[in-house]
């Protein structure tokens, strides 16, 4: 499903969006980095997520991930299941039985996503057909 031309872009790009919803469709956005493509049908990434993105993946196992080009404008967006979070760091301090007060994660997470669909991403005209593997 993800080409070596899309793998190249993807990792060379190295930087996306992430949009999550919880089972009341309210959405979230969150921005991620260290993307990686292990195979033709999963992406890895990194980011100190905030809790309502966790919340809403542990809700709603899917994403959409987007991966554009800020130059050119062009992009792919992702539409994902994850398949697995894991966490990868841990902010100095961490206090697991603690109230999140500051507001800000302490736990960097690692998710892994399978790839089921994949849209053209543009600021110009595009349509939301699934557009075939380009190799």
């Amino acid at each position: 499903m993800i080409s070596e031309k899309m793998k190249r872009f993807i990792e060379e790009i190295n930087h996306g969006f992430v949009a999550s919803a919880d089972q009341r469709s309210r959405p979230h956005l969150a921005a991620t980095t260290g993307l990686k493509v292990p195979d033709s049908n999963h992406i890895v990434f990194e980011a100190w997520f905030c809790r309502r993105t966790l919340e809403n993946v542990t809700e709603v196992p899917r994403v959409a991930l987007a991966v554009i080009d800020r130059q050119s404008g062009i992009g792919y967006q992702f539409l994902c299941r994850v398949e697995n979070t894991a966490q990868i760091g841990i902010l100095d301090g961490f206090s697991p039985g603690a109230a999140e007060e500051p507001g800000f994660p302490q736990v960097e997470i690692r998710m892994t996503v399978r790839v089921e669909d994949i849209l053209e991403f543009t600021q110009g005209p595009h349509s939301d057909h699934p557009i075939a593997a380009e190799s």
